[in-house]
């Protein structure tokens, strides 16, 4: 197993699904991701991290949120570019054979490739290394709000523990970076409610 992901199991507070993927989910899934993630994946599952702040995620469950969000856009197609995990506030961290590694921010709307914004991109190491550094760290994972305060601890205080392939969904009218204040989360719900709140308010 890479020994980045040796260090998430060490120091990134693993949360272990109580199933692993089946044969035909694994071979399904070897199909379209690196070989680093897929060992991990095989062995212990999805995994969320930091209390549940990141979790681990099949790519087929955010297939069609890919659809809706690139539309007809031509760098991006949802067949090819794939959802491998999430933050407790929407942001989706993903992989393509094409870009490698890219994320994207449902609060606020915007994608981030490395291999679309720097002229002449090339990929420093192999996929395999890049993959493994999908999962981002706490300070990365958290979600800040107007006052550059990370939000996850107090809303799982107000809350309660996110619940497996949950979400807090941020108030529509919070969408905009400026206006996401404290406690700016409405509860938390299941991720596919919370990404359909994301995809409305953010496009209305």
């Amino acid at each position: 197993m890479h020994e980045n992901f040796e260090y998430f199991l060490k120091s990134y507070s693993p949360v272990f699904p109580t199933e692993k993927p089946g044969d035909s989910q694994i071979e399904r899934l070897e199909k379209i991701l690196p070989g680093s993630l897929m060992e991990f994946i095989r062995r212990y599952g999805f995994v969320a991290f930091h209390g549940g702040l990141f979790q681990l995620c099949d790519p087929d469950e955010f297939r069609s949120v890919l659809a809706l969000i690139f539309g007809a856009d031509s760098d991006f197609h949802h067949r090819d570019c794939h959802v491998v995990g999430y933050s407790a506030f929407g942001v989706l961290q993903c992989w393509s054979d094409k870009y490698f590694k890219f994320e994207i921010e449902l609060p606020l709307g915007v994608a981030y490739c490395r291999a679309l914004t720097l002229p002449g991109w090339k990929p420093a190491a192999s996929a395999d290394h890049i993959a493994s550094a999908v999962v981002p760290d706490r300070e990365e994972a958290d979600f800040l709000d107007v006052d550059g305060l990370p939000m996850f601890d107090r809303c799982v205080e107000k809350y309660g523990p996110l619940r497996p392939r949950g979400m807090f969904r941020i108030c529509s009218r919070s969408c905009d970076l400026g206006r996401i204040r404290p406690y700016a989360a409405s509860g938390q719900y299941p991720a596919y409610a919370c990404i359909g709140a994301f995809l409305h308010s953010c496009t209305t």
